[in-house]
């Protein structure tokens, strides 16, 4: 994820847990829409987002 904005990244991690049905997104122009969508093209393997949860909980 080093191509991805703060946002972008956090919209990948959202999208990429396995629980939620829905993820709602607003976007202010068709640009951010564009990054969003973008962004969620292709969701987090287990294993990589799991990694990603170890380093958000380490703070």
């Amino acid at each position: 994820m080093p191509w991805a904005s703060p946002a972008a990244a956090c919209l990948l991690a959202a999208i990429s847990c396995p629980s939620p049905d829905v993820v709602l997104v607003s976007a202010s122009t068709r640009e951010h829409w564009a990054a969003a969508q973008q962004s969620t093209a292709d969701p987090l393997g287990p294993d990589r987002l799991r990694k990603v949860n170890d380093v958000l909980a380490q703070g």
